[in-house]
């Protein structure tokens, strides 16, 4: 009978060293390990497909489809926490106002390429300047979706400070740092966490996490309006250094704001944008 605990060690044996640590709470939340002149190279594509839009400029609505594409290679220089040098190395978009039958895609390239960025993080808000030069109307549209779209993109990062969960956890958080009308900020609510997973990958420990929730804003980027948005977040976050490898953001926006229509008169814009937003990052080699 000799053979029982032989075999029994060599079952130990097989098991691999890590699997107790998966049951094991792990920080998700902790500053980030990426040292100031870190560069990384960041790609991101946001989608909407048979967007619902109005005009009401009195008692009468104008509908209509759209449709919005916008496609981003970057690479961004770290300058500590709220700071950062953003190369634009490749930026196509679209936007598209159709009624009927969607028209062929019309993707062109951004005025924004090979533009470098310094991004400055002030009052809650990302705000861009372009180096070497004053921008375009155009090419500051532009550069305000791109801080538009980072802001976005952190709503993870506060919802997942100082938080230590085991794989398979559930809780509910609440990030308001704002009441009221605080215009450009981001207000959240009904925010559900789950830590889905973890496991070890060839560049270290991974979490993968997954957010659902909304949230308001008024008068985001400076614009009369009010937005109201809803989200399904899954991410996969590096753990040695907070570093966000794979993002996927699916939802839906909502838009009110007053705009002159094509008369020059005053006039109430809703847009109703079903969204997906994907986001991938990895360390650039200098």
């Amino acid at each position: 009978m000799r053979f029982l605990p032989r075999f029994f060690l060599l079952c130990l044996a097989a098991v691999p060293l890590n699997a107790a640590d998966r049951s094991s709470p792990v920080d998700l939340g902790s500053p980030s390990g990426l040292r100031s002149g870190t560069l990384l190279r960041e790609k991101r594509e946001i989608r909407v497909q048979e967007g619902k839009g109005r005009m009401e400029p009195s008692n009468t609505g104008s509908g209509f489809s759209c449709r919005f594409v916008q496609k981003v290679n970057l690479v961004r220089r770290l300058l500590g926490s709220d700071s950062e040098e953003v190369q634009v190395r490749e930026m196509v978009c679209e936007l598209v106002n159709y009624n009927g039958v969607p028209p062929p895609s019309a993707e062109r390239a951004a005025p924004l390429v090979g533009k470098t960025l310094r991004m400055r993080k002030t009052g809650g808000s990302w705000k861009p300047l372009m180096t070497g030069g004053k921008p375009s109307a155009e090419e500051q549209k532009f550069m305000s979706d791109l801080a538009f779209t980072k802001l976005l993109l952190e709503i993870p990062d506060a919802c997942l400070l100082n938080q230590t969960r085991k794989a398979g956890e559930s809780w509910k958080i609440n990030i308001n740092e704002s009441s009221g009308k605080a215009y450009g900020a981001v207000v959240a609510r009904d925010i559900d966490c789950t830590l889905v997973s973890v496991s070890e990958q060839p560049g270290g420990r991974q979490a993968t996490v997954r957010l659902t929730g909304s949230f308001t804003m008024e008068r985001p980027m400076g614009y009369l309006s009010r937005i109201e948005v809803t989200f399904d977040v899954t991410l996969v976050r590096r753990l040695s250094d907070m570093l966000d490898l794979d993002t996927k953001i699916s939802g839906q926006l909502k838009h009110v704001g007053l705009v002159n229509d094509q008369s020059g008169k005053q006039a109430q814009l809703t847009l109703e944008l079903p969204y997906t937003l994907t986001r991938s990052q990895a360390l650039e080699r200098k």
